[in-house]
């Protein structure tokens, strides 16, 4: 069996049998990967605390042909996240939402090279204790553009036609976003402002998204807009989407 070597980030963590763990990775090279951490949840384990959410490792695995879990070599801390999250409960319940959301929207062994780094950089600016709530704004819109299914709002998807900049857009239950005429104002409305602080987002760094002053009414309208994209998409509710409601962040 090959020795394959990535950096990686720790979305989750499922305990196995006595002893072992199951490990669920985004790398740098392979994408998601699933894996076995044998002897993880003993007391003197060798992976140490190198398994904890987010934690950007390098990870050393195997792989037999044929099986979805590969069994992990070792794995060793390039940076960990963790301790602002062990101190604060709403940043752990973002790091459990943004887990999830990984989890469940991006295919396994399909590398990403800007999605690995949307998550860094995400994850700096936390670190760096900038405001929680646009900064999860920012990882859904990205995250949701990446896979595939937050839309170009300029332009109506039902007739074609270019949605002008004073126009406001409105985007259906399953993403799609039509004008007005088509829409017949029905589904959550994008107007021009939203639409510019969408534009900014997609523009620049989360860390600078973040001290921008924008009003909270304009960041809960983006928030909703997505979260109906991903409970279309999944056709449910997020576990972790209700946590962050309490604080709120979601």
């Amino acid at each position: 069996m090959p020795l394959h070597t990535t950096e990686a980030f720790v979305l989750r963590t499922y305990s196995l049998a006595e002893a072992d763990k199951i490990c669920v990775f985004l790398t740098r090279q392979y994408g998601k990967i699933r894996g076995v951490a044998h002897g993880a949840r003993r007391m003197k384990s060798r992976f140490g605390s190198a398994l904890e959410p987010f934690t950007e490792v390098v990870i050393k695995y195997h792989q037999k042909e044929g099986q979805e879990l590969v069994s992990l070599s070792s794995c060793d801390i390039v940076r960990s996240h963790f301790n602002r999250a062990a101190r604060d409960v709403e940043t752990a319940s973002a790091f459990s939402y943004m887990a999830e959301l990984l989890t469940e929207f991006v295919p396994d062994h399909d590398p990403n090279e800007k999605l690995y780094r949307l998550v860094g950089a995400v994850l700096e600016a936390i670190e760096e204790r900038e405001n929680l709530p646009p900064l999860l704004r920012y990882f859904e819109v990205w995250l949701l553009r990446l896979a595939g299914f937050f839309p170009d709002i300029t332009r109506c998807s039902m007739c074609g036609a270019q949605i002008g900049p004073e126009d406001s857009a409105y985007v259906t239950a399953e993403g799609a976003p039509r004008c007005e005429s088509c829409s017949g104002g029905r589904g959550a409305a994008v107007d021009s402002a939203l639409r510019d602080t969408i534009q900014e987002l997609l523009s620049v760094h989360p860390r600078d998204f973040a001290r921008r002053p924008l009003p909270p009414q304009r960041l809960a309208q983006l928030g909703e807009i997505s979260y109906q994209i991903v409970r279309h998409a999944l056709e449910r509710d997020l576990k972790s989407r209700g946590p962050l409601k309490q604080f709120g962040s979601a």
